[in-house]
């Protein structure tokens, strides 16, 4: 089945309606990724080629998969000078965590290691604990 992109831009609107979002709050809850990805950002998602590919597919079965990701995450290493860059987390509480573990990694590479208290302001919203 094959959808417009207008149609797919009405479809995450209504979804957006369902729930407190940056446009009708002070506090948004609920996915970041749903409201703070752009529109771009959604295309691919329509192909066919990416649309279609199950979860659990074997590796051997997505090698180009895998080559993409290994690409873009090269180029961002090659753009940031980091010594590597992983495409997971996206966004909410593992993303939170893994921003927490760069910093932990940054401070360690410099020999800190008294950095282990994280403060977490009342106004951290729920879906995201690791907020600091």
């Amino acid at each position: 089945m094959k959808f417009s992109e207008t149609n797919m831009m009405r479809y995450i609107q209504r979804l957006a309606d369902k729930d407190l979002s940056l446009t009708n709050s002070m506090i948004p809850l609920g996915s970041c990724t749903m409201k703070l990805n752009s529109a771009i950002c959604m295309i691919p998602i329509t192909w066919d080629g990416f649309a279609n590919l199950h979860p659990y597919v074997p590796i051997e079965q997505a090698q180009g998969f895998h080559q993409l990701i290994e690409e873009i995450e090269d180029n961002l290493v090659a753009i940031t000078q980091y010594d590597a860059m992983s495409s997971q987390p996206h966004s909410g509480a593992t993303g939170e965590y893994a921003g927490l573990m760069a910093i932990k990694k940054y401070h360690e590479s410099r020999g800190d290691f008294q950095r282990d208290i994280c403060l977490c302001p009342t106004s951290a919203h729920g879906t995201n604990p690791a907020t600091a």
